[in-house]
């Protein structure tokens, strides 16, 4: 006889991988990651600090060009006022207007808009209605200024505005046009002194603006460019060939600066220029003129220097990368070594080995998960043995529950069915109280049909009832067709709290329904806080499916039992009538027949007069 074979001892799973090797990889997106936030971090930053200072030099640059251009009209405006102030020009002035000859005054105002450094490109004198009395231009004397006419030019004072495509100054041509009104000695206008300053004064004014943005090279070149916005869709620039000699005006233009300056006279703005590369822009509108000073840079020229910071953050990135791999393999290593002991901790606790305990030979980090696996080890061994009760305790609940239904579906009286109910479930589940409401014929009510003790009794003499819906346990479980647990019903909004059961701490209430029929409720009441779990309400449940189909077969055996008692005493009754013919007779035998049978003290069977008897006199026979 061979002896049985020994145990084989339990085999322990081995890693399949290292941890230190793993907590590496882990570790270098947590190192690395940082290290590229803090490198965009930083370019973000040097952007934004290069676009403050980009954006001062620009604005401080278009404010000096906003100047140049101010104290550019304000030259001419003063020039003319002066020159319609002097005495020469006065008295030619009044040779002109009495009708006398022009050449006095055109030779007068010849300086201004002739030589190197002509203010104008030429001068008229228009009277109030708008019609050129003189001009340098001699073809356009007799003609009509439209800027005077529809109220462009101030009439009452100096101003400056800018001009496209006038009638008089010649289609497609941009100018700035200044006048001066002509006063007489009691302080009325009678003229306008205008100059127009063309092509040959703006295109100097242009290129001034010019050269505010250096760019670095072998030949010094400018990178920015400037030139003017005319209200609502003009701009005015100098054009891309070096010897032009009249500005370039775009027209049609929906440029950002239009919008902006709606909201404000001056500003900064990113956009994508007329050539389509995006650029860095300063602007100051000059409301007296409507036109708006602006100056570009393309951002490339601004922010070319911060590329040099990608590859410097990537190698930073890599490096640290590396350091980090290296260092965390080496560490890693030694101080992992203590969780092979936890691993064969865990794979023996798997195996159901209870008593199986880490040996804790350190007081760090190890030691102490060393500690708690103990602990938790001894936790288990207890929720064990924990969870067996409890699974006890539900085995018992159910065969509990499949007696109690076995012994109430046997009795096939209903009263007697639902009294054996509530005790057996009351006596068996040791509750404190059981009631079983049943609905109304309205089915508007819960009535107490059956219930435990004395005071089951008490309520059920009182015929006491809750309505379907009420702010109830048992109202709310015959509205929803659902149980309900209160587990405190000091706390619960819905409890109803009944005089005659004081001690109630706690309540449960379960549905009596068939095919979603509800019939009634179960109602269940303990002593104790919390007694009732979703499992107990479950178990409930199930009983109470199975007593309402024992109800509903009650119900059906009663009903069975009472027809089949009416067709007995209707076939009793009118078995006595065989052969008799005689009315009185016949009464009389159903009169004796029927108290034998109900047990009724007195049958009284009146016969309904012949409707048919004449009532004229006859004798009243039918």
């Amino acid at each position: 006889m061979t002896s049985p074979p020994a145990p084989a001892e339990p085999r322990i799973a081995r890693p399949r991988s290292r941890l230190g090797t793993r907590l590496a990889v882990v570790l270098m997106p947590l190192v690395i990651l940082p290290l590229i936030f803090m490198g965009a971090a930083a370019y973000l930053r040097s952007q934004e600090l290069l676009q403050q200072q980009v954006v001062s030099r620009l604005t401080s640059a278009t404010v000096a060009d906003s100047r140049s251009f101010r104290a550019w009209v304000l030259a001419r405006e003063d020039r003319l006022n002066l020159t319609v102030q002097s005495v020469a020009i006065r008295q030619a002035l009044d040779a002109v207007f009495s009708g006398g000859p022009d050449a006095v005054l055109l030779s007068g105002l010849a300086p201004l808009s002739a030589g190197e450094q002509a203010l104008f490109s030429e001068i008229l004198l228009v009277d109030a209605d708008a019609t050129v009395l003189a001009a340098t231009d001699r073809a356009k004397q007799g003609a009509v200024l439209p800027l005077l006419q529809n109220g462009t030019l101030p009439l009452e004072s100096v101003g400056t505005v800018a001009s496209y495509d006038d009638s008089l100054l010649g289609p497609g041509v941009f100018a700035l046009v200044t006048s001066v009104p002509v006063q007489t000695p009691e302080g009325a206008v009678e003229a306008y002194l205008v100059g127009v300053s063309g092509d040959q004064q703006i295109m100097p004014l242009l290129r001034q603006m010019q050269g505010f943005w250096p760019k670095q090279g072998a030949f010094e070149e400018d990178a920015g460019y400037a030139y003017i916005l005319m209200a609502p869709d003009k701009i005015v620039r100098l054009p891309e060939y070096l010897f032009a000699t009249a500005p370039e005006v775009l027209l049609g233009q929906t440029h950002p600066i239009f919008e902006l300056a709606l909201r404000s006279d001056a500003g900064d703005a990113e956009y994508d220029a007329i050539s389509g590369e995006p650029v860095l822009a300063t602007y100051e509108w000059i409301a007296d003129q409507n036109v708006g000073i602006v100056l570009e840079v393309p951002e490339a020229e601004v922010f070319g220097g911060l590329g040099s910071l990608a590859p410097f953050t990537v190698g930073l990135a890599l490096l640290a990368l590396m350091v980090c791999f290296i260092v965390v393999l080496v560490a890693t290593d030694r101080l992992l070594r203590p969780l092979g002991q936890l691993a064969e901790f865990a794979d023996r606790i798997s195996r159901g080995e209870w008593g199986h305990r880490v040996p804790e030979t350190s007081d760090d980090e190890i030691g102490a998960l060393a500690t708690s696996f103990n602990r938790m080890a001894d936790d288990l061994s207890g929720l064990y043995g924990s969870l067996e009760a409890r699974v006890e305790e539900r085995t018992r609940q159910v065969r509990t529950a499949a007696e109690v239904a076995h012994a109430v579906t046997s009795t096939p009286n209903l009263d007697d069915l639902l009294r054996r109910a509530v005790d057996l479930i009351r006596d068996r589940f040791g509750y404190y109280h059981v009631t079983i409401f049943m609905l109304d014929e309205t089915g508007a009510n819960a009535v107490v049909r059956e219930s435990t003790g004395e005071i089951g009794q008490l309520m059920k003499a009182r015929g006491h009832s809750l309505a379907v819906g009420s702010p109830s346990v048992i109202g709310w479980v015959t509205a929803n067709n659902q149980g309900r647990i209160a587990t405190d019903v000091g706390r619960d909004p819905i409890h109803l709290k009944n005089e005659l059961l004081p001690e109630t701490r706690s309540e449960a209430a379960v549905p009596l329904q068939v095919a979603g029929t509800v019939l009634g409720a179960l109602d269940v009441q303990s002593k104790e806080l919390n007694a009732f779990s979703p499992e107990a309400l479950e178990v409930l449940q199930a009983l109470a499916d199975q007593l309402s189909t024992a109800i509903q077969n009650a119900r059906l055996a009663q009903d069975s039992a009472l027809a089949a008692e009416r067709a007995r005493l209707l076939t009793a009754v009118t078995g006595q009538f065989g052969g008799l013919m005689d009315v009185e007779r016949v009464l009389e035998t159903a009169a004796h027949t029927l108290h034998r049978v109900l047990g009724q003290p007195e049958i009284i069977i009146t016969l309904a007069p012949d409707v048919g008897a004449s009532t004229d006199g006859g004798d009243g026979r039918g």
